[in-house]
């Protein structure tokens, strides 16, 4: 009897789960008077072709299928506020790369190409997308990380953890960092790699690749976008 009460219950669990993923998200009221028509994006779904990034540690999903999916979310509800979005891919394609490349020459193509596209942008933010990895599987949460000595960049890191901590409802919130990222240097906007998640974590690598979660993840990256331009007064 224990037995059959308890499957019962992980079996609504289930349930329940699979009801609240696909209810897809809703923005946050207190940002929806923040305007962002007429800006320029840049939105860089991380990794791709023979560069599949991390693995995810219970499915074996790869991080470029992730970072894509979640990208294409991004790039659609940034044009429903009449964002110009500018994609680094739209595909698991080479972006640049030669078939009878070797995979380091193909990767180096490819990141050349991705600093073309953010240069010739001039666009007005770039947000990378990836899946963040760690050797302890208990570690979890966003984690969004901004170049070295980029003030700009600092600040719509801040603003983007912020609002991911708390429509994510993160119940150990992680704190931005920095560093001498190679595609966060082109240009001169600001710039940000948003770590969504762990891969490490079987939990949360399994809500990664949940349909109604991305939606929550990328509703919370255009929030957080929203929330840097009212912490700078452009709205």
């Amino acid at each position: 009897m224990m037995r059959l009460k308890r499957s019962l219950l992980i079996l609504l669990a289930g349930v329940m789960l699979l009801i609240l993923s696909a209810c897809g998200a809703e923005a946050d009221p207190k940002y929806s008077s923040v305007s962002l028509e007429g800006m320029k994006i840049i939105v860089d779904p991380g990794h791709g072709d023979t560069d599949v990034g991390t693995i995810g540690v219970s499915t074996g999903r790869y991080e470029k299928e992730v970072n894509l999916e979640i990208g294409l979310k991004l790039q659609a509800m940034l044009e429903k506020e009449g964002v110009t979005v500018v994609m680094t891919r739209e595909s698991d394609g080479p972006i640049a790369a030669a078939a009878e490349m070797d995979i380091a020459k193909r990767k180096e193509a490819d990141m050349q190409k991705r600093e073309q596209i953010i240069r010739e942008a001039q666009a007005d933010m770039y947000i990378g997308v990836h899946q963040n990895s760690f050797e302890n599987e208990d570690a979890c949460g966003p984690q969004i990380f901004y170049y070295t000595d980029s003030s700009q960049g600092k600040k719509l890191a801040e603003c983007i953890q912020a609002v991911m901590n708390e429509e994510l409802e993160v119940q150990e919130p992680r704190k931005v960092n920095f560093g001498r990222y190679r595609l966060l240097a082109p240009g001169s906007q600001p710039s940000v790699t948003v770590e969504c998640g762990f891969f490490t974590n079987p939990e949360e690598e399994q809500r990664l690749q949940q349909d109604g979660y991305q939606d929550k993840v990328a509703a919370a990256i255009v929030d957080g976008i929203k929330y840097y331009q009212m912490e700078n007064g452009t709205v």
